[in-house]
């Protein structure tokens, strides 16, 4: 459910920052692109028949979290031995 809802603020922020790009009148991605974003989704589905995808998706999405929360963690420790009256 949380994830859920993390995917729908991601998506949601990415929509936002594409909106500049779709009011465009002849917005397009170039055919190299498009053609690389087909031949990675071959080589993704035939790691399918071993591991399902969105199983994939679903660890490497809890490994980048556990360490962005990491290095938040780290940040605030770093800006609270910044303080002199704190540290």
């Amino acid at each position: 459910m949380i994830t859920t809802i993390l995917l729908y603020i991601i998506f949601g922020l990415i929509k936002v920052l594409l909106i500049p790009f779709t009011l465009l009148p002849n917005a397009s991605l170039p055919v190299d692109f498009s053609n690389a974003i087909v031949s990675a989704s071959n080589y993704i589905s035939a790691f399918n028949d071993f591991i399902p995808v969105n199983t994939i998706l679903i660890i490497l999405g809890l490994v980048l979290t556990i360490e962005l929360f990491i290095n938040i963690f780290k940040l605030i420790n770093w800006t609270i031995k910044k303080i002199p009256t704190i540290g």
